[in-house]
């Protein structure tokens, strides 16, 4: 189990069923405990009032049930109780009918609470005790019957151990929001660092708790020196760029001007020259971008920008009826426009070059790929060469002197592609006999 969450979620779920399961235990016998302590407190009373009455009495009999309560004269009320001086006869209360209890002698200690089953199949707790005498000792047994408080007892359980799942329910739910809304920032921490990945500006939030607020305070150090950083780089480049334009310019100039003298070798030779500086310098500008091209909330909806980018490609191929399939969902990819414009415009271009009337192009839903952008493009040109197909991409490869271009589009290609964390693949097309591009970037 590797989400902390999940881990803690499960420590503290196993500590709140172990502790509810305590609880459950100690309520199962506590509230017995307390009501045959009360019970008995009672029972020792009576017991204590029939020894003062038989002690010293004439009539032992007469003075046990004039020492009983009402409850014990009605028959089988469930108040009994059992009076023996010395080695004589048992005086029973008069609730106990013709009935008997068969009660075992006090132990050493001379006293005894314990339970017993009575007349009427009734449960009976019953206390017995030994008595000082000069006729052998007094053994006084006192019973109540105790079977309703028995089944209060028990519901009273049921209704604790009902209120006690509920409540562990509860604070289950409720720990699990504590730990969801604690662990937030983090959270939101992997959001910015994928919001720096695509070059977009990232800031946190500084309510968060003490022992993560650190990592976050790093977090946005981070963000701000990884921007600053970006915008130097770019910045040089960019001046870079600008002081190479004059330079570029003359040797422009003066190649134009041996070309007009008749000199076509060198003014050939000049002119290669520059347009590979050219080349190079576009190439080092796009890299820039594709570095961190400033900020941008703009996600790349395929299907319509797609089919404005044929549309657009088929101008600029009048002079062949191209047939470019468009198998697109309708999904927004959290991806910058510009990138994807410039990745797939490149690589359709390439094929339009190429193909002779087909090309197919076919991006997965959301069901296939949830968490990427795949696509794969097929045309039904003449392939390239199995030497040729490991190197496509690599700047100054060329697989044809004679077709428009410079080679730098599959670079460009490449360099967005490596930006993103992605992966691109040229092999036979097996559809349309041509060349496939298979392309994966992550969202």
């Amino acid at each position: 189990m590797k989400s902390l969450l999940n881990r803690l979620s499960l420590a503290m779920a196993l500590v709140l069923v172990a502790a509810g399961l305590l609880l459950a235990f100690a309520l199962q016998d506590f509230p017995r405990q307390l009501v045959e302590e009360y019970v008995v407190s009672r029972l020792k009373n009576d017991a204590d009032l029939l020894y003062v009455r038989v002690l010293d009495a004439q009539d032992p009999e007469a003075a046990a049930q004039g020492a009983a309560g009402t409850a014990y004269q009605l028959p089988l009320s469930g108040h009994y109780f059992m009076v023996r001086k010395g080695e004589g006869p048992w005086l029973r209360s008069r609730s106990l009918w013709d009935e008997d209890l068969a009660v075992p002698p006090p132990d050493a200690s001379g006293e005894a609470v314990f339970r017993l089953d009575g007349p009427a199949r009734q449960k009976l707790l019953v206390y017995t005790k030994r008595f000082p005498s000069a006729d052998g000792g007094i053994v006084v047994v006192v019973t109540q019957h105790i079977s309703h408080l028995d089944e209060a007892i028990a519901r009273f359980g049921q209704r604790m151990l009902a209120g006690l799942v509920i409540a562990l329910l509860l604070l289950l739910v409720l720990q699990r929001r504590l730990l969801l809304r604690g662990l937030a920032p983090l959270q939101d921490a992997v959001a910015a660092c994928r919001q720096i990945e695509r070059g977009e500006p990232a800031s946190l939030g500084s309510q968060a708790p003490r022992e993560v607020q650190p990592m976050l305070d790093a977090l946005n150090r981070l963000a701000q020196h990884h921007a600053q950083r970006l915008g130097r780089i770019r910045h040089a480049v960019g001046n870079l760029s600008h002081a190479l334009k004059t330079p570029l310019a003359v040797l422009q100039h003066r190649a134009d001007e041996l070309q007009r003298q008749g000199a076509s070798g060198p003014a050939r030779a000049i002119q290669a020259q520059v347009d590979t500086m050219r080349d190079t310098i576009e190439r080092e500008l796009r890299r820039a971008r594709l570095a961190g091209g400033g900020p941008t909330s703009e996600g790349f909806d395929a299907r319509p920008q797609l089919q404005g980018l044929v549309q657009a490609l088929r101008q600029l191929h009048p002079e062949r009826p191209l047939d470019i399939a468009l198998d697109i969902p309708e999904r927004r990819f959290a991806l910058d426009r510009e990138d994807m414009l410039e990745l797939f415009g490149n690589l359709l271009d390439n094929a339009c070059k190429w193909a002779h009337g087909r090309i197919a192009l076919r991006i997965a839903g959301e069901a296939e790929a949830a968490d990427a952008l795949v696509c794969v493009i097929d045309d039904d040109g003449p392939g390239v060469p199995p030497g040729l197909l490991e190197r496509l991409g690599t700047a100054g490869l060329r697989s044809d002197e004679q077709r428009p271009g410079h080679g730098i589009g599959l670079v460009i290609v490449g360099d967005i592609v490596a930006q993103y964390g992605g992966e691109i693949d040229y092999a036979p097309s097996s559809a349309l006999g041509g060349l496939r591009v298979s392309l994966r970037l992550p969202v």
